[in-house]
């Protein structure tokens, strides 16, 4: 590890402190794992967390720039048995145990680094591709963990991976758009007449209602959603039962993001409109739903 680069925070957390206080959704699937597996998931969500925080909470850019070079030579130093950091360490456990996973987080610190230095997303093209490293990337890197081994189960991590991100980026269209953070594609922002800035809610009343811009716009964004998460469904029905069942923790997050949708779709264009979330109650309903072979 380069001993001239200052640690970022997370360097010394350990990855069931920075789990237990996030609160995410990625967490109502740890409930149905084993211990060992539960250890993998929560190494790579302490990672995925590291790694965003990095980029969201540095001071400047270079910072921020030195921060993610800190947990890519952190990854590499696990993936190579020399970890040195709580979260390197416990990846480090992770993939000795259950493979190298090394490329795949390399591929959510790629997407993280764009978040850094925010330029947006010009056409349809590059959001997949965004939401391929912030999301399938890491859907990928939990498969060995999960026990899911058939060859298309990465088609699974893929389709979940962008349902998930395009459901965050509806979720937040007001909370980015405050911070200067506009993942919707310019060419869409084109076609629908919406101005960037309308997206913080300081348009006219008009722009958020049933039938105005941005609610036509938020509305692409939700059946560009649902349309994954359609594909992610047929994909798991053509698996085995032995990956269907390894991936019911993945099934549990896809189950309570949908969820998700189905309410901000419900808030149309109301981008003023409180944070929508899923409380813990509903979280633990749609678990045992899945768990118990309710729902696919």
């Amino acid at each position: 590890m380069n001993a001239t680069l200052l640690p970022p925070p997370g360097a010394t957390l350990q990855p069931g402190d920075i789990t237990a206080r996030s609160g995410s959704s990625f967490l109502a699937g740890f409930l149905c794992l084993d211990a060992e597996r539960r250890a993998g998931m929560t190494a790579i969500y302490a990672f995925c967390r590291v790694a965003d925080d990095a980029a969201d909470d540095a001071p400047d850019v270079v910072t921020g720039r030195a921060h993610l070079q800190f947990w890519r030579e952190e990854l590499d130093a696990a993936a190579a048995g020399r970890a040195r950091s709580p979260v390197g360490v416990a990846l480090q456990r992770t993939m000795q145990r259950f493979g190298d996973i090394k490329e795949s987080l390399h591929g959510l610190v790629r997407g993280v680094a764009r978040d850094l230095e925010h330029q947006g997303c010009a056409d349809e093209a590059e959001l997949r591709d965004y939401c391929h490293l912030v999301a399938a990337c890491v859907g990928r890197a939990c498969l060995p963990v999960l026990g899911a081994s058939h060859p298309d189960a990465v088609l699974f991590a893929d389709s979940l991976g962008q349902a998930l991100q395009l459901t965050n980026i509806l979720r937040d269209l007001r909370p980015d758009a405050e911070l200067g953070r506009v993942y919707v594609p310019r060419s869409w922002l084109v076609e629908f007449g919406v101005q960037p800035q309308w997206l913080a809610g300081t348009g006219e009343d008009a722009l958020y209602a049933d039938g105005g811009p941005v609610a036509a716009l938020a509305q692409r964004l939700a059946n560009a959603a649902r349309a994954e998460f359609e594909r992610n469904r047929q994909v798991l029905r053509s698996l085995p039962r032995n990956d269907r069942r390894a991936l019911v923790s993945a099934r549990i997050m896809g189950a309570v993001y949908s969820d998700l949708l189905a309410r901000l779709e419900r808030r149309g264009g109301d981008l003023r409109a409180p944070r929508m979330r899923v409380g813990r109650l509903r979280k633990l309903w749609l678990a045992a739903g899945v768990a118990l072979g309710a729902r696919l």
